[in-house]
Formats: structure tokens, sequence, C-alpha cells
């Protein structure tokens, strides 16, 4: 971030299913390939982070990139700019890095602008294996990015531009973000023998109201919970 955090926090979240933590480590402190053994996906031009060369290759089409353009001219104030790296060692985890290491993380403040701007394809939604845990977490993506011309993807293909631990059943849109609260918008890291490479943003615990989910195709779906 451009401004220095003011306190340090830990942030103790659920992973994106509700069940095993989508947890990070340190990346700055090991190189690339001794981390977790995966093959680095493109860097988005737009967030890449000037201060870290990385292995690599820069991707200027990135999905990410009409989602910064579009928060910043939505009217949301308080956009600003943290290294991957450090937001990751910073999180609490040992496993994997959260968001992808050689990349910028957008952190912003919500307001109403947000909820009157990211709508549709871009609203926000979140998987899980039930219905209660894909309504309740910090973890969400876009609509957008878990479909294709209108049509959700199946729980495989999720799985792997989320990088999650487990197959998603269950998948929940957002109705509204909570105002005031400070919320960050990055590119998925490799996980789980998983790619990423998925836009993924993270908001505290109850920041998000939700109330209707679906299944996701190829999956046991939402069940009754």
């Amino acid at each position: 971030m451009r401004v220095l955090f003011t306190a340090v926090f830990t942030l103790i979240f659920a992973g994106w299913t509700g069940s095993q933590p989508h947890a990070q480590v340190n990346a700055a402190t090991q190189p690339a390939a001794a981390q977790t053994g995966w093959a680095w996906p493109a860097i988005p031009g737009c967030l890449s982070d000037p201060a870290i060369t990385t292995p690599g290759t820069t991707d200027f089409s990135s999905p990410v990139c009409p989602l910064y353009d579009q928060l910043l001219t939505s009217g949301v104030t308080r956009i600003e700019l943290v290294s991957a790296r450090r937001l990751n060692g910073e999180m609490d985890g040992v496993l994997y890095p959260a968001f992808l290491p050689g990349t910028e993380v957008v952190s912003f403040l919500t307001e109403d602008k947000f909820n009157q701007s990211f709508h549709g394809a871009t609203g926000l939604v979140r998987v899980s294996g039930k219905s209660v845990t894909a309504r309740n977490g910090s973890w969400w993506t876009t609509l957008s990015m878990v479909s294709n011309n209108g049509k959700l993807l199946d729980a495989a293909a999720i799985r792997q531009k989320l990088a999650l631990p487990n197959e998603p059943s269950c998948l929940a849109y957002a109705d509204s973000v909570r105002s005031g609260i400070v919320a960050y918008m990055g590119v998925v890291a490799p996980a789980f023998d998983q790619p990423g490479g998925g836009i993924e943003f993270w908001l505290p615990p109850g920041a998000v109201v939700a109330k209707k989910t679906v299944d996701l195709p190829g999956s046991p779906g939402c069940g009754t919970n």
C-alpha cells in the first residue's frame, strides 16, 4: 500500500469453501520455485509490482484490469495498492499465499457507490460446499469469473480458477456490501495443486449480506443447510 499501515493486524478467516483454510506464507522469504512447486501464471500488467522481479510473464489483458478501472471510476474513495507479498505475510497461515506474489493488491474503502457499481456480471458471489458457508465468509469473486456466456462453470473449473482445496457445490449471490470497511481485490495465487489466476475479494466477516444460493453444475448441490 502506498500509505503504511498504522497498526499490525492478523486476519483470521475461513477458506473459500468454508472448510480447509486458504492459508498463506510470506512469499518474500522464499524463491518462487521453492515455495510449492507450482508454475507462475501471467502477472497482470495493471497490477504488476514494480519493486519485484518475477519469473512470470506479463498479461495486459487480464480480467482484473477492467475491474480495477471500474473501481477507479466508481467514486469509491481511499483506493490504494499494497504488495501482495507484504499482505500475504500479514495474513495468517502457513501453506500458500492467497494473493499472487509479484502483483499488487487493490485496497479500498467500501461505500454505497461500490454496491451501485458492482452488480450484474461484476456482482460479488461466493462458492462453498453448503448454502450456509456460501452465504457467509470473507473470500468472494465476481459472477463473470465463475460463468461463461451467462452459464455457471462447473465445480471443477471453478476450483481451478480460485485455487480451492475441494470442488465447491454451492454459489451465493451477494445482495449488498456494508459501507465503511477496508476490502481487498487481487489475483488468486496457485494453491492446492490448482493454477489459480482468478480474481478474489477479501472483506471482513459479516461485511457481505447474501441470501440467494444456487447449485453448481457437476456438483452435489447446496443441500438443505
